[in-house]
This record gives C-alpha cells, sequence and structure tokens, in this order.
C-alpha cells in the first residue's frame, strides 16, 4: 500500500512546489502529475483487483469514544475511480502548459500560473483522499477541499461572471454538504462510528434518514435535480478545468459516494432505489431537453454531464433494486464517461483556442482545416450517445438490460425513459456534430490560426486512444466487482 500512499502525497506536494516557483508551475505540475499516475498505475499492480484497507489510529478525535481510523482503502471501484482522476489529470495539466497562453484566442492568459497549477493539483490530490478514504468522516474532509477547489478555480479569471459562478458553485455544493455533515452526527449518535458498512447497523428510520442526507449531498456535488444549475453556469473556467471538472472530479465524487453506499450495505429497501431512480431520470430527461436550447459547446457539454451522471445514479438505483448487471453499469459508465467527456471538452478547447468561439452557430466546417479535432470530438460524441462499439454503449447496455431483468415496474419504467432520453441526446450531438464539423467552413473557422501547441495536440491524440480503449480499461474493475461473473 506504500504506493497508494504516494499517489495521495505526491500532487500535494506539487501543488507546494508550483506555488512557489510561479515562473516554472506548467513544467513542475506536469512532472507531479506524471509521478502520481505512474504511483496510481503500481498501485493497482500491487492490490491486483483486491480489497485492501490500512488503518492507522486517528488520537486527535479519541474524546468522541467512536471507531476512527485514518489511512487508505482500495478495491476496484478506489481502482476506477483513481485511473480516471490521475490519467486524466496529467493530460488536463499537460494540456494546460499549451492552452494558458497569450496566443488563446478564445480568452487570454498571462503568466504567472502558479496558482492555477496549485489549485489544480490540489484538487487531483483531494479526489485522490476521497476515493481512497477508509470511512466517511475522512472521505468528508477531502470531499470539503474538492469544494474550495472548484470554487477557486471556476473563479480563475476574477471576472464579475465568473466570480458570481464560482460563488454559486461553493453556496450549492456546500448546501449539500451540510446534509452530509448532519448525516455524520446522526452516525455518530446511533452507532459511534463513521464506517462505510455503518448504515446497515442503523435503526430503519436513522438508516433512511442518513441515506437520503447522503444522497442530497451525492446530488448536489454531482449537479442532479434540484442543485443543478450551478455546473452549466461554472462553463466559465478555463477549458481544461472544465474538462477536469466533469470527467474525473468533483462531480465524479457524489457518485463515488453513492456507488460506496451501493456496494458497502446490503439492507435497503425499494423506497431508498425509487427515490434515487427517480431524481436520476427527471434529472436525465430535462438535461436532454435543455440540449436542444444551448448554442455554446461547453454549456451543450455541461448538461450532458449532468444527464450522463444520472445514468451512472441511475445504474446504483437499478443496483438496489437488486440487478448486480445495471449497479455495474453504472460504476462501469463512470470510466467510460469520464475518458470521452474528457476528450470531448479539451476538443472544444482547441476548437476555441484557434478559432476564438465556442457557439454552434459560428462554428461551421471545422473538418476542412482541423482534421484532428474533428476526428477528437466526434469519437467522443459517439462514445457519449453510445453508439456500438464506441465506449458508452457497453455500459448504457448493462443498465438498460439492469432496468428489465428485474421484472420491478419502476425499474422497468425507468429503463424505458432512459433508451427515450439517449434517443433524443442522439438526435440533437448527430445535429450539432453535422452543424459544426462539416459544410463550408465559417468565417471563423476560416481566419483560425492552426498552430496548436504541441502539448494540446498530443494531449488530444492520447485521450482519444484512451477513450477507444476505456471498455477494455475498466471491465477487468468491473468484472472483479460483481465477483468475476
Amino acid at each position: 500500500m506504500d504506493f497508494l500512499y504516494l499517489t495521495l502525497i505526491t500532487p500535494f506536494i506539487g501543488a507546494l512546489l508550483s506555488y512557489i516557483f510561479k515562473n516554472k508551475a506548467g513544467p513542475i505540475a506536469s512532472v507531479f502529475c506524471l509521478i502520481t499516475l505512474l504511483f496510481s498505475l503500481l498501485s493497482i499492480f500491487e492490490t491486483s483487483l483486491s480489497t485492501m484497507r490500512v488503518y492507522y489510529s486517528f488520537s486527535l478525535f479519541k474524546w468522541l469514544n467512536a471507531e476512527l481510523s485514518f489511512g487508505v482503502f482500495c478495491d476496484p471501484l478506489t481502482l476506477i475511480l483513481l485511473i480516471l482522476i490521475t490519467v486524466i489529470g496529467f493530460f488536463v495539466v499537460s494540456y494546460s502548459c499549451g492552452y494558458m497562453s497569450p496566443l488563446n484566442a478564445d480568452h487570454p492568459f498571462y503568466k504567472p500560473y502558479g496558482s492555477y497549477y496549485f489549485l489544480i493539483l490540489l484538487f487531483i490530490g483531494a479526489m485522490v483522499g476521497v476515493v481512497t478514504a477508509v470511512n466517511f468522516l475522512q472521505l468528508f474532509f477531502f470531499w470539503e477541499i474538492t469544494t474550495l477547489c472548484s470554487w477557486a478555480l471556476i473563479s480563475y479569471t476574477k471576472d464579475k461572471k465568473a466570480l458570481f459562478s464560482g460563488l454559486k458553485a461553493f453556496i450549492m455544493t456546500h448546501i449539500g454538504g451540510i446534509g452530509f455533515l448532519i448525516a455524520l452526527a446522526l452516525m455518530y449518535c446511533q452507532a459511534k462510528s463513521f464506517d462505510f458498512s455503518v448504515i446497515d447497523s442503523l435503526s430503519l428510520s436513522s438508516k433512511f434518514i442518513v441515506f437520503a442526507l447522503l444522497f442530497f449531498a451525492a446530488t448536489a456535488k454531482s449537479a442532479q435535480i434540484p442543485l443543478f444549475t450551478w455546473l452549466p453556469d461554472a462553463m466559465v473556467a478555463p477549458t481544461p478545468v472544465s474538462a477536469y471538472l466533469h470527467a474525473a472530479a468533483m462531480v465524479k465524487a457524489g457518485v463515488y459516494l453513492m456507488a460506496r453506499i451501493y456496494l458497502s450495505n446490503s439492507s435497503f429497501t425499494e423506497n431508498e432505489a425509487f427515490i434515487v431512480g427517480i431524481i436520476a431520470i427527471s434529472t436525465m430527461m430535462l438535461s436532454v431537453i435543455l440540449y436542444y436550447l444551448q448554442d455554446d459547446l461547453k454549456k451543450l457539454l455541461a448538461y450532458s454531464t449532468i444527464g450522463h451522471l444520472g445514468y451512472i445514479f441511475l445504474g446504483v438505483s437499478l443496483g438496489i433494486y437488486g440487478s448486480k448487471t445495471a449497479g455495474c453499469g453504472g460504476i462501469f459508465h463512470i470510466i467510460n464517461h469520464g475518458f470521452a467527456k474528457g476528450l470531448l471538452f479539451l476538443s472544444v478547447g482547441a476548437i476555441a483556442y484557434a478559432t476564438g468561439s465556442k457557439s454552434i452557430k459560428e462554428l461551421q466546417g471545422v473538418s476542412k482545416k482541423f482534421p484532428l479535432f474533428t476526428a477528437c470530438f466526434l469519437a467522443g460524441m459517439f462514445a457519449i450517445i453510445g453508439v456500438p462499439p464506441f465506449s458508452g454503449f457497453w455500459s448504457k447496455f448493462m443498465i438498460f438490460t439492469g432496468a428489465f431483468e428485474i421484472k420491478n415496474t419502476a425499474a422497468t419504467a425507468f429503463g424505458i425513459t432512459a433508451i427515450f432520453e439517449s434517443i433524443l441526446s442522439f438526435c440533437w450531438y448527430i445535429f450539432v456534430g453535422h452543424r459544426v464539423f462539416f459544410g463550408e467552413a465559417s468565417e471563423k473557422v476560416m481566419k483560425a490560426s492552426n498552430n496548436l501547441p504541441l502539448s494540446m495536440k498530443l494531449s488530444l491524440m492520447l485521450l482519444l486512444i484512451l477513450s477507444l480503449l476505456s471498455p477494455l480499461i475498466g471491465y477487468p474493475f468491473v468484472k472483479a466487482l460483481s465477483g468475476g461473473h
């Protein structure tokens, strides 16, 4: 487990050094992200898909007289998230070395960038802390750090809209955090424990209340109804921040929390399953309707993320109903969606870097001048909408299958509605893809510079490959979660 500890510690060291050596922040951050990635890969080989825990007593809180510990926890779910957090973290930082430039046609950025890389690495470290935490209390500590990082990064440009959007994200996600805090207090009062499996040991009424509070915290973090409007507004952040926020950080913390609860407890009823499912389906349908009202490509991707997080929650809901297929499909969708959505955001960032625009109305014929952007966006698009054999198809198919295999009226209704959402999503994405990338090149595209920094091109090409391979990367972990079946 030494490599897991190193994976946790390294980003924080890199963040500090990036802030101290502001003028060299980009290269320093890239090196530390690469080291973090290597440590996370070594952690996978070290644990060999088994469940491992290492505890250290947390003597500071002994006065609570509770079962408290601090350490690291690792199982296949942790490893799925670790891959996303560290791989996409590395590509986002590498991409940023080119993107954060005065030559950026969409939004020029000027040195020093120390605070930017400090916050990105702090974000990576906090997310590693979330997914390796041994209990709810430790998870909550890192959970709140991600809230602070997202607030600061969304507000990074310091203009009026960015400051408002950052504050909105902070307040709305922190409202969910208050629910998490109340749930922790109830766990302590009832069971003197913060272990992930403690919900099973609570009384029936307390179990439902704690579950509802944690689910509320997760919906705020993962932008589900009712606290979802902060995420589209957060698109004022630099595009690499948006990519990381959507693909591997912040919003993934909420779905991770629910997946961890689902895997660690077994005594939930259909009431809990229905609540998660109805919120997930409602969010998915609302988000896909809002697709059709968007002109900004980043906002379109933001609403897409909201809907796909709904798919993951739906998988958890169906898992609670009794479908292991759907439960594993929801977790599988975390990695498939993460790589595809990261690729989509970085593609849009590259288009905006070159053309100065993210408007669907202003962009046309991008493929004539930027074939790399076109290949990356279309591959990410096909993955997101679930066109076989692209990655999103496999996890979506597992969720749809699970909805129908358990012979439950509510689950069947959820499945039918999810398929309808997928069709609506397919139609709009195909329209946007055709509108932006084909036909005669628009004025913005014709005037655009084709001199994209090498770090951005390499990040896009490598992420394109990983997006195509994500089902092969994620399947062994999902198989391990399902007991090898």
